[in-house]
């Protein structure tokens, strides 16, 4: 037990050594309820636990991201620093690490943080599948004890929110789990009047109807979510994305066939920045369920609570 204590005390601390804000370790158990072809002992039959490994994104350049319109805000900065610079940081993190456990005599796999690329087994897959990537880092958060599932389906964490990234290792390695996050609420609907579905330029989440996930007996539930209409927002093709140009997406579910006829009627800067920028230097133009979060500033706020009562003597 003591080597196995040690082994994982040392692989976190190496993942945090390399730039990571957040690590934690589930267990196999915790994805029973993954879904079929798409868990862990899918690609790794003898997996024993996924490392989940997070990065945080910086207030400031989450909170410059708007429209070219608006005064001092711009999407350029959540681009890069934001999606590309940090997706190139979780996988290099990720390799690292996992390379570490193989020279150990553990067998790992690392998939690349959610992006275009992580998705292309499941637009093979499309309708029948709605899947974001071919594993999820954020049920691996959840599932590692790093936070809890918001309404948005977003990993939101104590000190982050949904200001963060994931990447996961998939390992037989004999790793000592975290236990699940016991801490306060970290979405809070009722206070936020559902944000997210609010803001969202491609009404992609349901306000109502919802998705229930249970993880080690712990019940989540977050919006139903439309992998199709995200996608408009994604690529640039609806106005409130942070495009230039933007189409009228039809109501209902999300059409498939639609979105390709909008992506060749683009508008031409658009076009050009996505052929240009977009994969290992860019990341996707929206993302504004994730900067207009406030599940961040709950804690942080609670935090100064506590330290203004302590400062009084109360």
């Amino acid at each position: 037990m003591k080597t196995v204590v040690e082994l994982t005390n040392k692989i976190q601390s190496f993942v945090i050594s390399q730039g990571a804000d957040m690590v934690g370790i589930a267990p196999i158990e915790r994805f029973k309820n993954a879904p079929k072809g798409f868990g862990p002992k899918d690609y790794m039959p003898d997996a024993t636990c996924v490392i989940s490994i997070g990065v945080h994104l910086a207030d400031g350049v989450c909170d410059t991201w708007g429209e070219y319109t608006e005064p001092g805000k711009s999407i350029s900065p959540y681009l890069f620093y934001g999606y590309g610079l940090v997706n190139l940081q979780l996988g290099r993190i990720a390799d690292i690490a996992a390379k570490s456990l193989e020279g150990k005599g553990f067998k790992s796999l690392t998939f690349p943080p959610t992006w275009a690329i992580s998705m292309y087994r499941c637009i093979g897959l499309l309708p029948e599948h709605y899947m974001g990537a071919d594993f999820s880092h954020r049920h691996a958060a959840v599932a590692a004890g790093l936070g809890e599932f918001g309404w948005s389906g977003l990993t939101l964490t104590p000190k982050y929110g949904a200001r963060i990234r994931f990447n996961s290792i998939i390992t037989n390695a004999p790793l000592v789990p975290n236990q699940m996050y016991q801490g306060p609420a970290l979405c809070r609907p009722k206070r936020c009047k559902h944000l997210c579905v609010k803001i969202c330029p491609a009404k992609a989440f349901s306000p109502k109807d919802s998705v229930e996930v249970e993880i080690e007996g712990q019940s989540y539930r977050y919006a139903k979510f439309d992998m199709i209409r995200c996608m408009y927002g994604i690529y640039a093709l609806v106005k409130g994305s942070g495009s230039f140009g933007g189409v009228e997406i039809p109501s209902g579910p999300g059409d498939i066939g639609h979105y390709w006829q909008a992506r060749e009627q683009q508008d031409g800067r658009d076009k050009m920045m996505l052929e240009n920028c977009f994969g290992i230097i860019c990341g996707d133009y929206c993302g504004r369920c994730l900067h207009k979060c406030p599940a961040h500033l709950y804690s942080r706020s609670e935090v100064s609570k506590t330290r203004q009562v302590k400062s009084s003597g109360v």
